[in-house]
């Protein structure tokens, strides 16, 4: 016959025995140890010095490096009834709620853990915070980590076709900011907002070509590098942006820069600091303004480089005086010759104002208030021509009544009344005239010149 326990398996409860006297007490003693045991809700699991005036029924879970009657009880039960601490000890699956701290623990067989009871999907979720249908997961935290499982990570927002969203948005009281995503389309975009209703795109990354357009202005605090900028002075690699002291780009993108001159007056030298070792880059254009006037061919040399021969913009060899020492040059590398073009000129003086092109031309602006009635007015061109030109001239004259008589060159037109006589230099040859009335005078050559 197998002898009947004298206790319980799982509680450890004292059973009542075969002819037992006082049978109440061992009653009793169970009830009291299921009393302790039953909707376990410990006070606290942090206390590591038993109190000194405990609640009768009372029980902790005693920490680890506990003190005085809980020395060396790490992970047990402490319960304070009738004037002592009892200790129980677990089994692997008891369950209990910390009480001081709001969370129901485990015991795995070694520990007080936090329990894995939540099922593989549910329908939402709020982390100190209520979540709702839009909001299924909610978190209210300092601070949120996500963290790896041993490698990387991933962090993936999924959307289910192009035209949605799938973006991260960025609120200031709950109002919009600042949103990065995929916005409508795939490609990438960051988009502000100062009040969350107009938003302004900032940036976007073409998903296509990887492109990236800007819609404001960019604004750098550091150094750019890398392939973004010039190599060397000698890189013109289109699209990039221009590295402080690489003058070889800079003046083969602008033409406003002057240079050191020296040479002669038909061999020229100049000096930019780029240190060009041989034939000049296709494009580069300087500008200069000449110490002496060509006197026929001129060749230019760059940077102690070999001399290139001169044209005009027409191909021509350069004629004696093209050269000037009044305005500046430009001069355009053709990867065989330096193509030297002028600025414009403006004059202005008591003859009038003159505009002087290139070419030679010149348009000539002149008022006159007064008129010759027995003797020509004479009146002469602001700026020299090197060669006769031929010459348009239209006279507008502000009197009411007959048209004067006007003379050219002392070959007057015969009309009735006073005369005016425009008086070229020495050598020009007249072209046409024109006559207005009512208005200022205007003479404008409109060819010929150097």
């Amino acid at each position: 016959m197998t002898e009947f326990p004298q206790t319980s398996i799982h509680l450890g409860l004292p059973y009542l025995q075969p002819a037992q006297a006082q049978k109440h007490v061992t009653h009793n003693d169970a009830l009291h140890k299921l009393d302790r045991l039953v909707q376990l809700a410990v006070v606290s699991r942090a206390i590591t010095t038993p109190p000194a005036t405990p609640i009768a029924g009372a029980r902790y879970l005693v920490p680890m490096g506990a003190t005085g009657d809980w020395t060396g009880q790490d992970g047990r039960i402490a319960t304070f009834d009738t004037g002592v601490w009892e200790i129980l000890a677990p089994q692997s699956g008891w369950l209990a709620m910390v009480l001081d701290e709001g969370r129901l623990l485990h015991f795995d067989g070694a520990d007080w853990v936090l329990p894995d009871v939540l099922p593989d999907q549910i329908a939402q979720l709020g982390i100190a915070t209520s979540a709702d249908s839009a909001n299924r997961l909610a978190v209210a935290s300092p601070a949120t980590l996500l963290t790896h499982a041993g490698a990387g990570h991933q962090l993936k927002v999924n959307k289910a076709q192009a035209a949605d969203t799938a973006s991260l948005l960025f609120q200031s009281g709950f109002s919009g900011r600042a949103e990065i995503g995929l916005a409508g389309d795939d490609d990438l975009s960051v988009k502000v907002s100062a009040d969350g209703t107009v938003w302004t795109e900032a940036l976007r990354v073409i998903a296509a070509s990887g492109q990236v357009e800007l819609n404001g202005a960019l604004l750098v605090g550091g150094l750019l590098g890398g392939n973004a900028v010039t190599q060397s002075p000698l890189d013109t690699t289109s699209g990039r942006v221009l590295r402080t002291g690489d003058s070889a780009t800079l003046l083969a993108a602008s033409p406003a820069l002057r240079t050191v001159l020296g040479g002669t007056a038909n061999a020229l030298t100049l000096t930019t600091g780029a240190g060009f070792a041989a034939l000049p880059p296709t494009g580069i254009a300087l500008r200069f303004r000449a110490q002496s006037t060509n006197t026929g061919a001129s060749t230019l040399a760059l940077d102690g480089g070999p001399p290139q021969d001169c044209r005009t913009a027409t191909g021509a060899v350069l004629p004696a005086g093209y050269i000037r020492t009044d305005t500046d040059t430009w001069a355009l590398f053709d990867g065989t010759y330096w193509v030297l073009a002028r600025a414009p000129e403006l004059a202005t003086d008591a003859a009038g104002r003159t505009l002087r092109l290139e070419c030679g031309a010149q348009q000539t602006w002149a008022n006159r208030s007064s008129v010759g009635t027995s003797a020509p007015t004479v009146w002469d061109f602001p700026l020299p021509f090197a060669a006769p030109p031929d010459i348009l001239l239209a006279l507008f004259l502000a009197l009411l009544g007959d048209l004067p008589q006007l003379g050219v060159g002392g070959n007057a037109q015969a009309n009735a009344g006073a005369f005016a006589n425009v008086k070229p230099l020495a050598g020009v040859q007249v072209g046409r005239v024109e006559y207005y009335r009512h208005a200022p005078l205007l003479i404008v050559p409109c060819s010929g010149g150097e």
